[in-house]
């Protein structure tokens, strides 16, 4: 099944995960390179994948794009209005904490300071410390990065591209998320789906 429709008139609007700098929407960028002509579509940035999958319902995008490492992936499944189109691998930025600059980042620091992380990534830190770390979380990697640029904490566990966005740096390099992905569309209702 193509994701863009051949008599597409207008732009398809693909929905995911916002704000700028999320894996969410590094990987939309490179699915739309890989289907054939970018300018046929536009991201659309949410702040939640539950206003992505109203604005798909609402017919306000055409396609929503879910990690599934979101832990709420199953309520897009079971929706009866939604299908998944496509299932496809894709590896999110490179993760890791991230600081601003000027903060004097040290290990120890992890005993003390509260990292504000989104909940998927979380256990990226039993994998790498080997004590607990006190979390805030948040309802992106990018918000993550942005709490910490604007100083309300002092570390993220976040992704490349936020530290990009977000003019970080980063202080504890884990590493990439290999994952897989699910594109909704609205279901066709039935009468328009022939005798096949």
């Amino acid at each position: 099944m193509a994701l863009i429709p051949a008599d597409a008139t207008q732009r398809v609007a693909i929905g995911t995960l916002g704000p700028k700098g999320t894996s969410s929407e590094h990987i939309a960028r490179l699915m739309l390179h890989s289907v054939g002509d970018p300018e046929s579509c536009r991201i659309v940035l949410k702040d939640t994948f539950e206003q992505c999958m109203d604005a798909l319902v609402g017919a306000r995008i055409e396609l929503a794009l879910v990690p599934h490492a979101y832990s709420h992936i199953n309520v897009f499944y079971m929706h009866p209005g939604l299908e998944p189109v496509s299932v496809f691998y894709g590896s999110t930025p490179e993760y890791g904490l991230a600081a601003r600059a000027d903060f004097p980042f040290h290990e120890e620091l992890l005993s003390t300071e509260t990292v504000a992380t989104h909940p998927a990534p979380i256990p990226m830190l039993q994998h790498h410390f080997d004590h607990p770390v006190k979390l805030a979380t948040v309802s992106s990697t990018s918000q993550a990065a942005d709490h910490v640029a604007s100083g309300r904490y002092n570390i993220a566990l976040t992704n490349e591209q936020a530290v990009e966005e977000y003019n970080l740096k980063f202080v504890y390099r884990f590493s990439r998320i290999p994952m897989t992905w699910t594109v909704f569309s609205r279901r066709k209702d039935l009468n328009d789906r022939g005798s096949a």
